[in-house]
């Protein structure tokens, strides 16, 4: 009987040094983009790149072996403002959308936000679910970026100002080793 454990033991552990193991990692990254809006009229619309891989040096070093990115929050941030005490956005909406901007999904809005009170505080975003997903499903994808869309419009021109998004995110890589 001590023989077939002993042998039962030795093919056991033989098994799992052969099969290998795989790693899962969550590592947490703060991806930001800054839009400076200066312009004469009441509306205006800005579009730039969030790149996760710029973002974080995990980000770009694990990005081939990442199984799922979870955007976890967002925030928003007027950093900068030049205008009166009353201007404010009577509407915004920010959009995410593929590199190609063939598919463009809302993430979240904005409505009568008035902006002096708000300079240098951190505001929090309600993202939809629609542009959440989507927004993953981006920074999944082997170029990892997304296209992020400002729209406004406000009550008083000119609209100066600069605004910095914020969005907090787990990613979760898994890596097998041989």
């Amino acid at each position: 009987m001590k023989k077939i454990l002993a042998l039962f033991t030795v093919l056991l552990c033989g098994n799992f040094l052969f099969a290998g193991c795989t790693v899962h990692k969550d590592f947490s990254v703060t991806l930001h983009k800054a839009f400076d809006v200066n312009y004469a009229g009441l509306s205006y619309s800005r579009t730039d790149t969030l790149d996760a891989s710029k973002a974080s040096a995990d980000y770009q070093k694990y990005r081939s072996d990442i199984t799922a990115v979870d955007v976890q929050s967002g925030t928003y941030t007027v950093t900068t403002f030049t205008g009166s005490a009353t201007q404010k956005v009577i509407t915004g909406t920010l959009t995410v959308s593929n590199l190609d901007k063939s598919v463009n999904k809302p993430l979240a809005t904005l409505s009568n936000v008035t902006l002096m009170p708000i300079v240098g505080v951190a505001q929090p975003l309600t993202l939809t679910d629609e542009g959440k997903t989507f927004l993953q499903e981006q920074l999944m994808g082997s170029g990892s970026s997304a296209l992020l869309t400002f729209s406004a419009s406000t009550n008083e021109q000119p609209i100066v100002f600069s605004v910095d998004f914020r969005f907090e995110v787990k990613a979760t890589y898994s890596k097998t080793i041989p």
